[in-house]
């Protein structure tokens, strides 16, 4: 039926923890059909990236997400973006953190690293990801000065890295260059030991 997506099989968990919010608020706004999602989000998430992010049984981008709940919670009654938004994010961040990213696309490494900037920024997705090129000693200026430790503690977590195997990302001159040190430091394991 228009506006109704079929649940992905998932186990219990923080992602499916993640698609159910999804799916609830997708109800209470009164379950929105894709080519009106499409429309009131001005067409810049694809229709398919917007179908996938309720029944593919993977973990969203963040942008994606933080656009459906953009215009899912202004049209569920007594609920607003800027209550809803802080819990679905703890839900992603949760997902993110728990899932094992073997060989993850140079796409899904830069949405963690926005994310996790945004997070702990406490400022929009949208936000890090225009600011992918500003020299870091400018944007973080007026932030507190740990931030990129705590990124790159984060990012290492995330994606199962050992402790110091993005250490070079601490010098990262911006964010595009972190996302690139990230992938590097990704590759690294798989090219064996060094002697």
């Amino acid at each position: 039926m228009p506006g109704q997506f079929k649940k992905p099989s998932l186990p219990a968990g923080r992602l499916r923890d993640l698609n159910d919010a999804l799916h609830a608020l997708h109800l209470i706004a009164g379950q929105p059909s894709l080519e009106t999602m499409h429309r009131l989000l001005q067409k810049r998430i694809s229709r398919t990236r917007l179908h996938d992010a309720f029944t593919e049984p993977r973990l969203p981008p963040w942008d994606t997400v933080d656009a459906l709940v953009e215009i899912l919670a202004t049209r569920a009654p007594g609920r607003t973006p800027q209550e809803v938004l802080p819990e679905v994010h703890a839900l992603w961040v949760l997902a993110s953190q728990q899932r094992s990213l073997l060989n993850p696309s140079g796409r899904e490494v830069q949405d963690e690293v926005i994310a996790t900037f945004a997070q702990l920024l406490e400022i929009r997705p949208r936000e890090v990801e225009a600011a992918m090129d500003v020299s870091m000693l400018d944007y973080l200026e007026g932030f507190d000065s740990y931030v990129l430790l705590q990124v790159v503690g984060a990012l290492e977590r995330c994606f199962n890295l050992k402790a110091g195997e993005l250490d070079d990302a601490h010098y990262a001159e911006t964010i595009r260059e972190v996302v690139a040190l990230t992938l590097l430091a990704l590759e690294a394991p798989s090219k064996g030991p060094t002697e």
